[in-house]
């Protein structure tokens, strides 16, 4: 579970470089090797996507350093 914004970044990252690889895999992999290959990356992506939204969805804590609290 993410906890913080630093986390969430790492996650962010982590997301779009499977992503990516999910992209390269598509012209490098023969159809049924890549249906294979893909399940498992496509289930990570849905996780880590579940994390985020889980994290955006909660009100962040005004003493986290990342929360810019309006003056």
């Amino acid at each position: 579970m993410i906890q913080n914004e630093h986390e969430l970044e790492v996650t962010r990252q982590r997301i779009k470089a499977f992503q990516d690889a999910l992209m390269a895999l598509r012209h490098n992999q023969l159809p049924d090797n890549y249906a294979q290959i893909a399940q498992n990356f496509l289930y990570e992506i849905k996780r880590m996507e579940a994390e985020v939204h889980d994290y955006l969805q909660r009100c962040p804590a005004p003493e986290d350093p990342g929360v810019k609290i309006p003056v």
